[in-house]
């Protein structure tokens, strides 16, 4: 399929039904069935191969990852309730996004001013909750098979962990929608499900009240005080937020280029 850039009925039947029983081990590949499906549909009513759209051949480049997982085989500490290694908090505001982790990692970044305003808060509420996670994976402070939690105050973005159901055509949207940031939402979904499949990373997300949130919410707006004051004022009114160790730094490039 990904050669060809298209695909028939039968194969793409053979290919979902394959892939579904890989997901009986690593459910995140249900994450990025559904254009598959929708492939499908129309190849099944067509009667016979039509194209492969873009975004459905980089689903398909993902999920040989997962291919390539199974086949290396699973771990069974993956497959039970385990406490998690490490947690991770997050948020994020029209201007900034912020989150840290249970080992005190904390890190900070404001939107531009010629940018704000050009995604939604539960996207940027996503895209936090990714980063903070991806800090860890590059300073090599995860390793294989560690069970890690994401805790977030925004229920859109713990759905959004666990299913993408969202469309990026216009023609298979059954509502208005930007299709730009549909895009986007999507390709930062096939960034975190790479990321935790090739380090093999067993993820997990929560909600949690917001008023339980309060050193990430105050890492995403207070673009007013320096690291040192900030962290002061942390201690000083949430202490029990706070975890040992807590430190804010600078995000590392290969996040702010990406």
């Amino acid at each position: 399929i990904i050669d060809s850039k298209k695909a028939e009925a039968k194969q793409l039947e053979q290919n979902i039904g394959r892939l579904i029983h890989i997901a009986q081990i690593l459910p995140e590949i249900y994450h990025f069935l559904n254009r598959l499906r929708c492939l499908f549909e129309r190849a099944k009513k067509r009667g016979k191969p039509i194209p492969v759209k873009d975004d459905c051949l980089a689903d398909c480049r993902l999920l040989q990852l997962y291919i390539q997982r199974a086949h290396e085989g699973i771990s069974m500490n993956s497959l039970v309730p385990q406490k998690p290694s490490i947690v991770y908090r997050s948020d994020s505001c029209p201007h900034g996004l912020g989150g840290y982790s249970s080992n005190g990692r904390a890190w900070r970044w404001y939107v531009p001013e010629e940018l704000l305003y050009r995604a939604t808060n539960n996207l940027l509420e996503h895209i936090a909750s990714i980063i903070t996670v991806w800090i860890d994976v590059i300073e090599g402070t995860l390793q294989p098979e560690d069970c890690i939690l994401s805790m977030t105050d925004s229920s859109t973005s713990e759905g959004w962990h666990k299913k993408t159901n969202f469309k990026t055509d216009p023609v298979e949207a059954d509502c208005d929608f930007d299709p730009e940031e549909a895009e986007v939402r999507t390709e930062i979904c096939r960034q975190f499900a790479e990321l935790c499949v090739k380090n093999k990373l067993v993820h997990h997300v929560q909600w949690f009240a917001g008023k339980q949130n309060d050193v990430s919410d105050a890492l995403s707006r207070d673009d007013d005080r320096s690291d040192e004051e900030l962290t002061h004022l942390l201690y000083l009114h949430c202490p029990e937020q706070m975890p040992q160790h807590f430190e804010i730094a600078p995000l590392p490039q290969e996040i702010l280029s990406w």
